[in-house]
């Protein structure tokens, strides 16, 4: 077996969202021996090279394949600052899960010709009210509601992703990994207006702060995060027609604004607020009765089905392709790109394992006739 690579093993160790020291006792080594596998300094044997396979859920082969080098060329990553060492490693997840899906789409365009339109270029010192303003006119979307926000950020050249990582905490982040935008919404909560909401947020982060490196982005904390959701709030709803809108201050009445605009009634309240249709007693009273209903809940709003999903269908029409057009099926990309089910299921919202005809299932079957006859017993009248 070929020596694996001290990186993959770092790699997927963080993606796994595991410490050195839970990783060598769920192993039964030291400490110090996953730190030397780590630096380079020794190799694991082939027996717990299969271990750490089988503990961090990882294909083998992947431990012993190069990172490509276009992943190393990555932006900040925005992630919600909190001190807590949960959140630390939550945080090198994201990255890890980043590095691999855009090591996934690398192999990709090898066969798949993406959506390649540059994010558009915001003038230093922007508001993000001037920003989204800004994000709207180069995209050619008017003031009108958007609909379909899955499928218009993916023509637009942003890689929509999931990541659930079993932590309601975590909401979204996104990535510019070697020129390629990525977003990655939280799947735990399944609340499609907040769903909606973040993946305006993250826009926002692609737009404002993607020059930042990773330490000024962290150091910018709330205020980047605030940024960025009021970067959403206006990219959502536009102050121009969202104003006209507002004839009905009340919670009812933002409450039927909810299937136009697809965004949360909370986020209708403050954006009211923001643009001055509502006073600071009226926006606080809405909070007050918001909780008191339990509609800051995940999925607690009412309405929530009828607000439209943010599709991702840019992994579900590679597979069409490739299918379709170079004879690579579904269940063979593991093969060629052995990662992990889970990256793999972020990128192409399916489990490509499970995708195989239920002909190569069945090589075998059980003959269609009956018991045959039992042959007479002679020994009887002996």
């Amino acid at each position: 077996m070929s020596t694996a690579l001290p990186e993959r093993i770092t790699q997927a160790r963080e993606l796994a969202g595991q410490t050195k020291t839970e990783l060598a006792e769920k192993l039964g080594v030291s400490v110090a021996a996953v730190s030397q596998w780590e630096d380079g300094s020794k190799n694991p044997t082939a027996e717990n090279l299969v271990a750490i396979g089988r503990v961090l859920d990882v294909p083998v082969a992947l431990l012993l394949k190069p990172i490509p080098e276009q992943v190393a060329r990555r932006g900040p990553i925005s992630f919600r600052a909190r001190s807590a060492a949960k959140t630390r490693l939550l945080r090198r997840q994201a990255q890890r899960l980043a590095e691999m899906v855009a090591e996934a789409f690398i192999w990709l365009e090898q066969w798949v010709s993406f959506p390649d339109a540059p994010l558009p270029e915001i003038a230093a010192g922007s508001s993000p009210e001037d920003a989204a303003t800004a994000c709207r006119r180069a995209w050619g979307l008017g003031d009108r509601p958007i609909a379909k926000l899955g499928e218009l950020l993916e023509s637009k050249g942003v890689r929509l992703c999931s990541a659930g990582f079993g932590d309601v905490r975590f909401d979204a982040y996104s990535c510019v990994v070697s020129g390629r935008p990525f977003a990655f919404l939280g799947d735990e909560k399944q609340d499609r207006a907040r769903s909606r909401f973040d993946a305006g947020h993250e826009v926002g982060h692609l737009l404002l702060h993607r020059h930042y490196s990773d330490d000024e982005l962290e150091a910018a904390g709330q205020d980047a995060e605030r940024q960025a959701d009021a970067f959403a709030s206006a990219f959502l709803m536009p102050a121009v027609t969202f104003s006209r809108d507002v004839v009905d201050p009340s919670l009812e009445g933002f409450k039927r604004l909810k299937p136009k605009w697809g965004v949360s009634i909370q986020a209708m309240v403050r954006r009211a607020r923001d643009l001055g249709l509502i006073t600071e007693e009226t926006y606080e009273r809405h909070f007050r009765n918001i909780g008191a209903a339990g509609w800051r809940r995940a999925k607690g709003e009412p309405l929530d089905e009828v607000v439209p999903p943010t599709t991702r269908s840019l992994g579900r029409k590679s597979l069409e392709l490739l299918s379709g057009s170079n004879g690579i099926r579904p269940w063979e990309i593991p093969g060629e790109l052995p990662l992990p089910d889970r990256v793999l299921e972020s990128v192409f919202g399916a489990d490509l394992r499970a995708m195989v005809p239920e002909e190569l299932n069945n090589v075998i079957v059980l003959k269609s006739f009956g018991h045959p006859e039992r042959a007479p017993d002679t020994t009887k009248n002996e």
